[in-house]
């Protein structure tokens, strides 16, 4: 499936990029139709709609001007260049002798590349990719032989929402010099209810360990310090 090409549109690059979605009619098909729908909500749910245009490919990017011109970027297709991700080596874009070795890229090739590196610089944050669902996405598509695949995304969607308090247990982590499992953490937070039937105490307990590093700007007092108590920030949180 995952090798489909749709109107000659390979089905990895039509799901992160909704204008190219938008350009083909899937309707019919209920099973791709279903299946990048469920793909669309994950991105928006992760606020990953920029962190995803790491995975567009080049050659059909909506969004990149050079490959509406100029075919031999679907050239590059063949000889393994697909996504922006294939061109990122060890967190950084590869230099074009490096490409040029390894995918058998020509000489008069290097000003497309010159074309693409600046679109990749200018409009995919590396820091955003490395962390979350999407560093959880790339590490399985990376591996020659993942495991756990559906825990690891279904942990990771769960730590993407709202409601979440990962980012909690994230501070708790990077402060302390320490390790809390996700087991651990869940622990953590159910036995501040469980410990006790008191509503007030449970109330006290929760604050014990989400307050003391969310520290919302002081509006009752006006005439006091709005400074945190922690490090000293006006308005911290």
């Amino acid at each position: 499936l995952e090798k489909k090409v749709i109107n000659g549109i390979p089905l990895k690059a039509l799901m992160v990029d909704t204008k190219l979605q938008s350009n083909i009619d899937i309707q019919e098909n209920h099973l791709l139709n279903v299946m990048i729908k469920i793909w669309n909500e994950t991105i928006k749910l992760c606020h990953l709609e920029q962190a995803s245009k790491i995975l567009r490919w080049c050659a059909y990017d909506t969004d990149f001007a050079p490959n509406k011109s100029d075919k031999r970027f679907k050239l590059w297709v063949s000889k393994g260049i697909t996504d922006y991700n294939s061109l990122v080596h060890k967190g950084a874009f590869q230099s074009f002798d490096n490409l040029k070795r390894k995918h058998g890229l020509d000489t008069d090739d290097f000003f497309r590349y010159l074309q693409v590196r600046s679109y990749f610089n200018k409009n995919i944050d590396m820091h955003s990719i490395n962390q979350g669902f999407f560093h959880t996405f790339l590490s399985i598509i990376k591996s020659m032989s993942p495991s756990k695949i559906v825990s690891k995304l279904y942990k990771s969607i769960l730590g993407c929402e709202v409601e979440s308090t990962y980012y909690v247990k994230e501070k708790w982590e990077r402060e302390g010099g320490f390790v809390i499992t996700e087991e651990g953490w869940e622990h953590i937070c159910e036995i501040q209810w469980t410990t006790t039937g008191s509503n007030v105490w449970r109330e006290f307990c929760w604050k014990n360990i989400m307050r003391f590093f969310i520290t919302p700007a002081q509006k009752k007092y006006q005439g006091t310090s709005d400074a945190c108590w922690r490090c000293n920030s006006e308005g911290a949180n």
